[in-house]
């Protein structure tokens, strides 16, 4: 059995997500640790294969789960204790077919309210709407209902800076003081190529009633 192989168990056993952590102390349920540096290949494989999803500093979860969650709105990760966990949504909707226009509906809403209110990314001062992209501060998987339509848990994002900041990657992040923060794990010659530098300031960054939202990203998606 392969290490992601063994890992996809791992975290079907935990109900589609684990902590590396989890996965280091529950993987030779399934499989040996071998090599030298078995917990660094274990880390490889969640990042590099396409099964395994991160959606949080740390944590990993099956893409299928993940992209299920997105897609008929059957619950969202929370942090407790400093934990993350599944809080599942009782479903009231009588097929998937009307959950999933649901869940449509509610990301385009989402989008037309940030278009409205911010018009443009504060980054690269993009304003061309086809080009842009509505980011959530705290991700929609680890949302509520109220949290995942409020305009104020968003930014308008080119595509590559919506990249670097979402949960998958999380290479970006914003302070309260509108300065950037680039993630050291983000090697320096692709650092240099971004246009911006760790600690820039970033005038037109909207922030007052998202620092909350941003607070939580920076915690728990923001790779350091």
């Amino acid at each position: 059995m392969t290490y992601s192989d063994a890992i996809e168990k791992v975290m079907k056993e935990n109900g589609g997500y684990a902590s590396l952590k989890y996965i280091y102390d529950n993987i030779e349920k399934y499989r040996e640790k071998t090599g030298k540096t078995p917990h660094n290949t274990i880390q490889e494989r969640v990042q590099r294969d396409n099964r395994f999803t991160r959606i949080a500093s740390g944590v990993y979860a099956l893409t299928d789960y993940v992209e299920y969650i997105e897609n008929y709105d059957t619950g969202y990760f929370t942090i407790d204790k400093n934990e993350i966990i599944f809080k599942p949504k009782k479903i009231i909707q009588n097929t998937e077919k009307k959950a999933f226009k649901k869940v449509r509906l509610g990301q385009n809403s989402f989008r037309q309210e940030l278009l409205k209110s911010l018009s443009k990314c504060p980054i690269t001062q993009i304003d061309e709407p086809k080009l842009l992209i509505a980011s959530h501060i705290k991700p929609w998987i680890h949302s509520d209902d109220k949290e995942r339509l409020n305009p104020y848990n968003g930014f308008l994002l080119s595509p590559l800076y919506d990249k670097l900041f979402d949960k998958g990657i999380g290479f970006i992040t914003f302070t309260p003081e509108k300065m950037i923060l680039i993630s050291k794990r983000l090697s320096n010659e692709n650092r240099a190529r971004l246009g911006v530098n760790n600690g820039d300031y970033i005038p037109d960054l909207p922030i007052n009633g998202r620092e909350e939202f941003l607070e939580y990203h920076r915690k728990y998606i923001f790779q350091g």
